[in-house]
């Protein structure tokens, strides 16, 4: 029933493990729930693409920490282990550690090969993240885990994706994606960051084929002239052609001066002009012309022109000479766009096969989007003289290409925010390709509905966060060009091109002619395999693509619980998700569209978006090796003050630890003193034969006011964390309200006052400590559930885990906040007693004579006289006083010549002489001064009121406590004797003796003060050290040790007895 004497984190948490071993612990608790209310929980897949960091450990601990809490509330948990298995992460850290630097080299290295690898990759991975996370007292269904790279979960993919086809919500489409040069595929929109840098923009020149001169058009993208297809204006603006030295350039009336000044430094001075001059219509004789003012360039407007008169003007491309006689951008129309802005020039270069807008506008003139752009960036020989360039080559290229063609009028530096790949930092270029695409535009208003109908922590991030993002999203492009993935469930037949779509694996056997349903669905092997198509009876053969990895966290609310869309898991929706604030635009969103789609809501309930961890101030970076592993921490400080630490933060907000681990020593320190509080109370509850239980035994007449305070401070502590949990989904609140109420109300207050009582084995304090330790273990066991299970087990509890015990309930009948509020004033006064005698020299344990606090207070006033007596044990004084006005404080009068002077004029010195020989401290008081009475008004004279020289005196929130330090020889032996006592307690520590083992005691010493003591406290000496006796000569003593008494010298010693 004992614990060890210190706490040692490693130890402890072994023995906690191999407790939780030989019960069973996990499943039994599970067994005991199985008909508990349910409550679903669904793990956000970590990624297995290398070793977890303390980030990662802070998002799967905040998740057990709820999840150890549900199942002591006996909730049925259903929470199986899930991890993100696919996708780049995994295949680039592949092509890293192979030396890859292209599709290319995957190729030859065989696609059957990397993928192999990358299953074994990730297996091992995860077979290391297992163990950490169960290392780290997680406890999810290890032995069942849900993987994405398991064909039962890519089946529940595959029939997500056959249902939206069905539905008419998932097409073939082509689109402008974002593709990443680097991973040579399309990424998601969503994902992406983005970067600020400089960039050399260009104005060109399209040279109209009907009309002389040139559409001028301004662009931070030169190299995409060479897939131009139109030239958009505003139908609404007005436009200006506008002569500079020789050259024609059409542009925006409102962008002339700019123009002017970009092409030749120069600014234009423009007159009026006639309204009717508009559309080309000049006024008989009239110039509809302004002239440059300065300069020698020639800069002259000479027409207006209506947008819309410029629609269908046709043009040739500036680079026309350079690209293929059969391109289909050799020349184009000017059309109207809704998204020209009055900005540079005011026309807009468009090329629907590198820009959504583009593109959008480009299908609604019939124009198919032309992107002669490979995958890796690099430009196909549908771009002529620049096949084979990547797009930084080609820019350099086309920009010379432009100035031979007389088509570069400008170059200038602008500053643009580029998107990045989220995965390798490269800038993604914008690509029109056949992709297969979710029509999320369509159920928008659905999706924004059912965000409503969701709670989150933290409130605001549901409305600020989240909605926007539902708002702004796009449709989802679930194509991926890559390998390691969930593949792409359609194959095309090669003769008719009808698409035919697998929902299963049985359903790709029964179509392919199999046997039996294929065990591996992966590329190469799916790709392998042929399906008859339906509607011809030919061929069909796969897709090479794979699916986004945001389509496998999208159906993890069903695949987790081994149920296909559209039918709903037995417990849907989880009742709580906790994940990171990313996610927002990842798995929070993903789930969102497809649990609208077939259950009609959210697929969560609750959602609890943590933050980022952080090493050092810097966002923690498994690519740049940026990161603290948490086994580094373990080895130094033990898991559970790691999990303290973590869940100690608030979990909505960043966290961020240091190479230190400063925080993790600080909450090992708090964890240590919480094991000396039961280890103090265990070892006399042990020797008197007592037996804790959680409730409470005694009636309140039993109790003492600190056990009835005690009880009622438990109460008031498990009802913060209850709230902190079930309302505020705050960890940190929660484990913070149990280690001060240990810490600070048990440890440092009522274990001090009670320990007198519980050496005397006196049966209240016994019963009050006993119910506090058996309900804190169970408090803190979601947090720290090592710690938690040996001390609950060092108790002798029922259950055969704490795990299993039920969570505490506050019982309103033991609370008592006017108690709580008697004390906390008690304990204010008692720290500024401490404060005053510390000033005053005196140790604490040598006593005072008198405590008097000073106060108006009614609640202090009452308390400090109805509980003299604890006062006078807590404040070590010989009397304890309660007044309204102190009477220890001497007054002084303090003449103000400020107000003297103007009244007595040369009296004023002489009258203030007498106000103080007089010592008047009450005012209006008479003085005589020179045989004449004088009258001195109350505000001619200050009053101090200051404690005399053995009085210390401290402010306390409704009052004032003056500490008496006067040392009387009464004073003084009482002083000695509780030094006395102190390394007489140091002895038997170092004799190493059991608690109820005598010793016997030696004090050896010529001073009169030290003798006086020690025959005046021998018995209470013997008794509080459980001395045989208390003798003069230290030559038999085992162990001594010396000491300065007051100056007097003192030599003590003890050895066993008998």
């Amino acid at each position: 029933m004992t614990l060890p004497d210190h706490y040692d984190p490693d130890d402890v948490e072994q023995y906690a493990k191999r407790h939780w071993n030989e019960v069973d612990a996990y499943e039994h608790v599970t067994s005991e729930n199985a008909d508990g209310e349910p409550f679903y929980f669904v793990d956000g897949p970590p990624n297995t693409s290398g070793d977890m960091h303390c980030g990662t450990a802070w998002g799967k601990v905040l998740k057990d920490a709820f999840l150890r809490y549900y199942r002591m509330q006996g909730r049925d948990v259903v929470a199986r282990p899930g991890y993100d298995t696919h996708g780049l992460p995994v295949e680039r850290r592949l092509e890293a550690d192979l030396g890859f630097e292209s599709k290319a080299d995957v190729h030859e290295y065989g696609v059957e090969n990397f993928v192999e690898a990358c299953r074994e990759f990730v297996a091992e991975n995860r077979r290391g993240m297992d163990a950490e996370f169960a290392d780290l007292g997680v406890w999810m269904d290890w032995d069942d885990p849900y993987r994405t790279m398991d064909a039962e979960y890519v089946e529940t993919a595959w029939t997500a994706f056959r249902e939206l086809y069905d539905r008419g919500l998932l097409a073939r489409e082509k689109r402008v994606v974002n593709t990443c040069p680097d991973c040579e595929t399309s990424v998601a929109e969503t994902r992406l960051s983005y970067e600020t840098r400089e960039a050399t923009a260009a104005y060109v020149g399209f040279p109209l084929r009907e009309r002389e001169g040139w559409l001028l058009a301004w662009t931070t993208t030169p190299w995409t002239v060479t897939g131009n297809q139109f030239v958009a204006v505003d139908p609404e603006a007005t436009y200006a052609s506008v002569s500079v030295d020789g050259d024609l350039l059409y542009v925006a009336e409102d962008c002339v001066d700019g123009v002017a000044d970009a092409v030749t430094g120069e600014s234009v001075a423009r007159e009026a002009v006639a309204e009717e001059s508009v559309a080309g219509e000049a006024a008989a004789g009239e110039s509809v012309a302004g002239e440059a003012v300065d300069g020698d360039a020639k800069v002259e407007v000479v027409d207006r022109f209506d947008g819309e008169d410029l629609v269908g003007w046709r043009y040739d491309n500036p680079l026309a000479a350079h690209l293929p006689a059969d391109s289909p951008v050799l020349g184009g129309e000017v059309a109207s766009a809704d998204y020209v802005d009055l900005e540079q020039t005011g026309l807009v270069h468009s090329a629907p096969g590198y820009g959504a807008e583009d593109f959008e506008r480009g299908q609604e003139l019939d124009l198919d989007g032309y992107a002669p752009l490979e995958e890796s960036g690099t430009l196909t020989d549908g771009a002529g003289e620049y096949a084979g360039l990547d797009v930084e080559d080609a820019v350099e290229a086309v920009l010379t290409d432009l100035d031979d063609a007389g088509a570069l009028f400008a170059t200038e530096t602008h500053t643009h925010e580029y998107p990045q790949c989220p995965r390798c930092d490269a800038e993604v270029r914008y690509r029109a390709t056949e992709q297969w695409v979710v029509a999320v535009t369509e159920f928008k208003e659905d999706l924004l509905d059912a965000v409503g109908d969701t709670t989150w922590y933290p409130a605001g991030a549901r409305e600020n966060r989240f909605r926007p993002m539902v708002a702004d999203a796009p449709d989802w492009n679930l194509s991926r060009q890559r390998y390691w993935g969930t593949p792409v469930p359609v194959w095309v037949c090669q003769d008719c091109s009808e698409d035919v779509v697998v929902e299963d694996a049985a359903d790709l056997a029964e179509k392919a002619g199999l046997d039996s349903p294929p065990a591996d669905l992966h590329r190469p092997s799916v790709d392998d395999l042929t399906v008859t198509c339906p509607d011809c009876g030919g061929s069909a053969r796969r897709e090479a693509d794979v699916l986004d990895v945001w389509f496998d966290s999208a159906v993890a609310s069903w695949a987790s619980a081994r149920v296909r869309p559209p039918e709903t898991p037995e417990y849907w929706p989880a009742d709580l998700v906790v994940e990171g604030h990313d996610q927002t635009r990842g798995w929070f969103l993903m789930q969102l569209y497809l649990g609208v789609v077939f259950g009609g809501r959210a697929p969560y309930e609750e959602v609890l978006m943590h933050g980022f961890a952080k090493l050092d101030g810097e966002a923690m970076s498994k690519s740049r090796g940026h990161v603290l592993r948490p086994p580094t921490v373990v080895e130094q400080h033990g898991r559970d003050p790691l999990r303290a630490q973590l869940l100690s933060h608030n979990p909505t907000k960043d966290v961020t630890l240091t190479s230190g681990m400063d925080g993790v020593a600080d909450l090992e320190d708090k964890l240590d003193v919480v094991w000396n509080v039961y280890r103090f109370a265990l070892l006399y509850m042990d020797l008197d034969d007592y037996e804790p239980v959680p409730e409470v035994r005694s009636s309140a007449d039993e109790r003492t006011v600190l056990d009835g305070w005690v009880l009622s401070r438990l109460q008031a502590t498990v009802a913060e964390v209850n709230a902190a949990m079930d309302e505020d989904r705050r960890t940190d609140r929660a484990l913070a309200a149990a280690l001060e109420f240990l810490v600070e109300d048990v440890s440092r207050y009522y274990v001090k006052t009670a320990r007198d009582r519980v050496w005397e084995g006196e049966e209240g304090a016994y019963d009050a400590l006993g119910t506090v330790l058996c309900e804190s273990a169970k408090l803190l066991a979601p947090f720290v559930p090592f710690l938690a299970e040996r001390l609950y087990d060092a108790l002798d509890q029922p259950e055969m885990t704490v795990h299993a015990a039920d969570f505490p309930e506050a019982d309103p009948d033991l609370r008592d906040e006017d108690l709580e509020a008697v004390v906390e004033r008690l304990r204010g006064v008692e720290e500024a007693a401490a404060t005053a005698r510390q000033r005053a020299g005196r140790k604490r344990r040598w006593p005072v004579a008198e405590v008097v606090v000073e106060t108006d207070d009614e609640r202090l006033w009452a308390a400090v006289r109805e509980h003299r007596e604890l006062f006078e044990q807590r404040l070590n004084a010989e009397d304890v006083v309660a007044t309204r006005s102190c009477d220890r404080l001497v007054e002084t009068p303090d003449p103000r010549m400020d107000e003297l002077g103007p009244a007595f004029g040369e009296q004023a010195h002489d009258v203030a002489a007498a106000v103080r020989q007089a010592n008047v401290t009450e005012f209006p008081a008479t003085v005589t001064v020179d045989g004449e009475e004088v009258t001195v008004a109350p505000e001619m004279v200050d009053v101090r009121r200051e404690t005399p020289e053995s009085v210390e005196a401290e402010s306390v929130e409704y009052g004032t406590v003056y500490v008496d330090a006067t040392l009387t020889t009464s004073l003084k032996r009482e002083g000695v004797y509780r030094d006395l006592l102190r390394r007489a307690q140091e002895l038997r520590d170092d004799l190493d003796v059991a608690m109820d083992e005598e010793v016997v005691l030696a004090v050896d010493t010529d001073d009169t003060l030290v003798r006086e003591a020690l025959e005046q406290y021998r018995e209470e000496l013997r008794a509080e050290v459980r001395a045989e006796r208390v003798v003069d000569d230290t030559g038999d003593a085992d162990v001594t040790l010396e000491w300065s008494a007051d100056g007097a010298s003192v030599e003590v010693g003890a050895r066993r007895a008998g």
